[in-house]
């Protein structure tokens, strides 16, 4: 077909049912049958359900791993309690400061408080009254003393010790001067 000496070629698929157009190769023509569409969608099918599979094992393991390790540390520091080898596993850190100026107290002294269970841990603040305790997960008192201020008591540690045994607080600690 040619218009304004420009030869248009026909398209190779119909607009009304895009389908190919009459005369090109007749196997085009042919609808898939029943066996190869349910073929296809029987392989479709089975993708999604191997790709399902695969992820509720990969979230069963990984649910399985963290119950096996949170059991395990729990029993450890269980064991280590009963052999009267408690490991120090709560880091306890803050700020000493005084409470009238909110200034840090240098060289505090900061310990557990001997009314609890042995052993007892220890540690100095800095010049800038920073501090870091390495002490026992389980719940009990802490002394903080310093020269010229009254010594104060906080209670830290956690009750559920047994199933978490470590962490991290923060406390920041206000002393009243003398």
């Amino acid at each position: 077909m040619e218009l304004d000496g420009c030869t248009r070629f026909a398209p190779l698929v119909s607009i009304q049912s895009g389908l190919p157009r009459r005369g090109s190769d007749p196997d085009d023509l042919r609808p898939a049958s029943f066996e190869e569409e349910e073929s296809a969608n029987l392989r479709r099918h089975f993708l999604r359900q191997v790709l399902r599979g695969t992820l509720a094992f990969g979230t069963l393991f990984a649910v399985v791993f963290f119950a096996f390790w949170w059991s395990g540390a729990a029993i450890r520091f269980g064991a280590s309690r009963v052999a009267d080898r408690p490991v120090a596993t709560w880091r306890l850190v803050g700020t000493v400061r005084s409470a009238t100026t909110h200034q840090p107290v240098p060289w505090a002294s900061i310990d557990d408080a001997p009314s609890g269970q042995p052993p007892f841990f220890r540690t100095d603040a800095d010049q800038s009254g920073a501090f870091e305790l390495l002490t026992l997960p389980e719940p009990h008192r802490v002394r903080v003393s310093a020269p010229g201020y009254r010594t104060s008591t906080i209670d830290v540690g956690r009750v559920w010790f047994l199933w978490l045994p470590q962490g991290r607080e923060h406390q920041d600690i206000l002393l009243s001067p003398e």
